[in-house]
């Protein structure tokens, strides 16, 4: 199994990848970022370091024309790589390297020493609830909460779990809550964090929470 920490050598190549995927941003990456399935403004692209992978680097080949999603450290430097399919075409709509753990993303948030927090479903929920002011932090998606991601939650008075209005997302919640007992679920009614914001915008999500 990969270590959760990577080798010097490792991190100093995901880094490299991570901005060059961002320098290959285009108009049709960013269409699809800044329109209406993902809602999100130049700014947060650039926080993020949301990229497209045009010129693959070694062993990125399987995920050519992917968007680039960079896990950053609150310091700034990119330790792992998820990659998300842009537009409909073939294969795995998501796909993570081999090996590699699923981790929290967005763990700057930790560090804004806010008393409560988010939890989102996806990288992209998660830089919309950013866009809107809120401290969060991601999951790869609804099935991948790991018990050791306590570790860093449980310094919370409450974590608001913003989970999709599906099973999954009920489900998920059920599973932080039976590792934290500061959990507040908030359902995003008729669909994701992104579909709430887009139907009623930053002050719409920040009232959902009662910020």
């Amino acid at each position: 199994m990969k270590a959760i920490v990577p080798s010097e050598s490792s991190r100093k190549f995901t880094e490299t990848a991570s901005r060059l995927y961002h320098d290959q941003l285009d108009d049709e990456a960013l269409e699809y970022l800044m329109g209406p399935e993902r809602l999100l403004t130049e700014e947060t692209i650039t926080a993020h370091r949301f990229g497209v992978v045009r010129s693959p680097e070694p062993g990125h080949e399987a995920v050519r024309n992917y968007l680039s999603i960079p896990y950053l450290t609150p310091d700034g430097e990119c330790i792992a790589l998820r990659f998300r399919r842009l537009g409909e075409g073939n294969g795995p709509k998501y796909r993570s390297l081999a090996g590699d753990p699923p981790r929290l993303y967005g763990t700057d948030a930790l560090e804004w020493g806010t008393r409560n927090i988010c939890l989102t479903e996806g990288e992209f929920d998660r830089a919309i609830a950013i866009q809107c002011g809120l401290p969060a932090v991601g999951l790869p998606g609804a099935n991948t909460w790991e018990p050791v991601f306590r570790r860093l939650l449980v310094q919370f008075d409450a974590v608001f779990v913003l989970h999709d209005d599906d099973d999954a997302g009920r489900e998920l919640v059920a599973k932080v809550a039976g590792h934290l007992d500061n959990v507040r679920p908030i359902p995003m009614t008729g669909g994701d964090v992104t579909s709430y914001f887009g139907s009623h915008g930053k002050e719409g999500l920040r009232a959902k929470l009662g910020a």
